[in-house]
């Protein structure tokens, strides 16, 4: 099973900064038994796109989507629309959006559902608050965000999903989850997983740690059983930065 990286560059660069993270990521050395990808800004997709021209590394990512297909939502992206763009994988349900946005997990699970439908990959984001955590919730909360997000999606669909465990008391406060916590936390999801849906597609699914990633970690997490990847956000922004952390997890 292939290790995959995502850079999440949230709110930040626009289109003329994209492309020049675009090219000049082109120029890292980066191991090739790794899948990596860049979810940027819809208003930088195009540029990012400009910028890749033909190539394949790092595949192109949304950080967002709507689960019409068209009609009266002024200022949402459908699926399809972001199909035009070639990309190939969508974050939905991430923590800014649950909590800044008041984003539900009815709401996440059509995100995902549509994203399948249209051929993209979802990388479905799940993770607890400090207050949960400290209250012992983690498993709780995973197991019922992980229960809505599948709950639409197809079992019989050729487009693969993927998961994201991001502890959100970790995120951006240089506090890493531990990696054995991780790994427990992550045999949950692939546990509900193969409960509501089968225990193939439980085998398959990649699922992804995101919270305070940085150079210094990354070859803890993946190399621990169960965790296939990461979701990175600030170590992500500096495309040297990023691919020396891609170096690091992956050494060809």
């Amino acid at each position: 099973m292939r290790m995959l990286l995502i850079a999440n560059w949230k709110m930040h660069y626009g289109p003329i900064k994209a492309g020049g993270w675009i090219r000049a990521f082109r120029r890292e050395r980066l191991p090739k038994n790794i899948d990596i990808a860049v979810a940027v800004p819809h208003v930088s997709l195009a540029a990012a796109r400009a910028s890749l021209g033909r190539a394949s590394i790092p595949a192109l990512a949304a950080q967002d989507v709507f689960w019409g297909e068209d009609g009266p939502y002024t200022g949402e992206i459908s699926a399809s629309m972001l199909d035009e763009f070639g990309v190939q994988y969508c974050l939905v349900g991430h923590s800014e959006r649950r909590s800044v946005m008041g984003e539900t997990d009815d709401m996440v699970a059509k995100k995902a559902a549509a994203l399948q439908k249209a051929g993209i990959v979802p990388v479905i984001c799940v993770g607890e608050t400090s207050a949960q955590y400290k209250k012992g919730e983690t498993n709780k909360i995973i197991r019922q965000q992980t229960t809505a997000a599948i709950a639409k999606l197809d079992v019989d669909s050729k487009t693969p999903f993927v998961f994201a465990y991001e502890p959100v008391w970790s995120i951006g406060s240089g506090k890493a989850c531990p990696a054995q916590k991780a790994k427990e936390v992550h045999d949950v999801i692939r546990g509900v997983i193969q409960k509501k849906m089968n225990e193939n597609i439980a085998e398959k699914v990649l699922i992804l740690y995101g919270g305070s990633i940085d150079v210094n970690n990354i070859a803890e997490y993946l190399t621990t059983t169960g965790i296939n990847g990461a979701l990175v956000g600030g170590a992500s922004l500096d495309p040297r930065v990023f691919g020396l952390l891609c170096r690091t997890a992956m050494p060809s």
